[in-house]
């Protein structure tokens, strides 16, 4: 009987030792050795986690991860595994101020990435990266149901009375700011070009289209979400979204008003998580983003290339705005948030 106990432990000690040894690495960039097939030598693995908003998940997740981790392979012999997680920007941006171990973000606001800095996370400046650290582009657009039964064919008739309007939540989502400056940059935009410059009709505008919104939801996936679930009449998103839910076969219309804004996705290495360990690893990753592949991968997903090359040969698939508009329109992202975010839509939710 003591012979089969002691059998018995022998086994399990084993066992013990097998599991603990096949553990893997710890998170925040740890490294750790897997075996390959040449000759049985370890190869030295290592780990970042990244933070992307959700709109990106599909081509951050199939194209651009997988690519990376081989170039890296490629390069420099050595095994990257890259954590990524999805949310609206402003969500991750407090995950990261409240210490979630990230080592880059790529933010759907230059505002969050001021104020990743402002906490102390981003010391490097993201303007040092190509095109100014600004990854990608799309535009602000109206997804409706096919057929557009409501006749919804700009922002204006948003404001049509039983029209309901969806959009994400500005406190959370960067998706959501997009949408409400777009609709009260282009009341600006289009009294401009009528002779002047109306903040009240801009201001009119917005308070109506924020009184047919019937729901705010956390991202601009959740949103989406929500829309596709059949809440709601028009969906205010990105351009990006609305072509990547055309492609998976979603019968919805897209509505382009004449004049609305531009977006842009900036990177940002969150320095304070990053050692010297995985800093190769982050910057590596981060000049790969701004790469032809990378950039032709984003394409694919509906979004604008910096590069006008790329940008070109896909040129069928954007569409074609009158009276386009970016950030600096509205006074770039800091004034913008406290202006128009801050203060003006906050207006219209009283």
């Amino acid at each position: 009987m003591k012979k089969r106990i002691i059998a018995l432990a022998a086994i399990l000690a084993l066992l013990v030792t097998t599991i603990v040894s096949g553990c893997g690495t710890g998170q925040n960039g740890t490294t750790g050795q897997t075996q390959n097939n040449n000759g049985g030598k370890p190869v030295k693995t290592i780990e970042i986690a990244i933070a992307s908003c959700c709109v990106t998940e599909d081509v951050t997740t199939k194209e651009i991860i997988p690519a990376f981790e081989k170039y890296y392979k490629d390069k420099f012999g050595e095994e990257v595994d890259i954590r990524p997680t999805f949310a609206g920007s402003g969500t991750l941006t407090n995950q990261i101020i409240g210490n979630t171990p990230i080592q880059l973000a790529v933010l759907s606001n230059e505002a969050y990435a001021l104020k990743l800095k402002e906490k102390g996370f981003a010391q490097s400046d993201w303007k040092d990266l190509p095109n100014k650290g600004v990854v990608a582009k799309s535009a602000m657009v109206i997804l409706v149901r096919e057929g557009n039964p409501k006749g919804i064919k700009s922002f204006e008739d948003l404001t049509k009375p039983g029209i309901k309007v969806i959009h994400a939540n500005p406190a959370t989502s960067g998706g959501a700011a997009w949408s409400i400056y777009s609709v009260y940059g282009s009341a600006l935009k289009k009294t401009e070009a009528g002779g002047k410059k109306d903040e009240q009709a801009a201001f009119d505008l917005l308070k109506k289209v924020e009184t047919n919104v019937i729901s705010m939801p956390e991202s601009s996936k959740q949103a989406g979400a929500q829309f596709a679930a059949g809440q709601g009449d028009a969906l205010i998103t990105y351009e990006q979204e609305a072509l990547l839910e055309l492609d998976k076969g979603k019968k919805y219309d897209v509505v382009v008003p004449d004049s609305t804004i531009l977006t842009d996705w900036t990177v940002v290495k969150i320095d304070k998580n990053i050692s010297e360990d995985n800093k190769q690893v982050v910057d590596e990753f981060a000049n790969f983003l701004f790469t032809d592949e990378a950039q032709k991968a984003y394409a694919e997903y509906g979004f604008r290339s910096y590069k006008d090359e790329i940008t070109e040969q896909l040129s069928d698939k954007y569409a074609k705005i009158t009276l386009p508009f970016d950030l600096s329109y509205l006074g770039g992202p800091i004034e913008a948030k406290k202006n128009i975010i801050e203060d003006i839509w906050r207006k219209t939710q009283q």
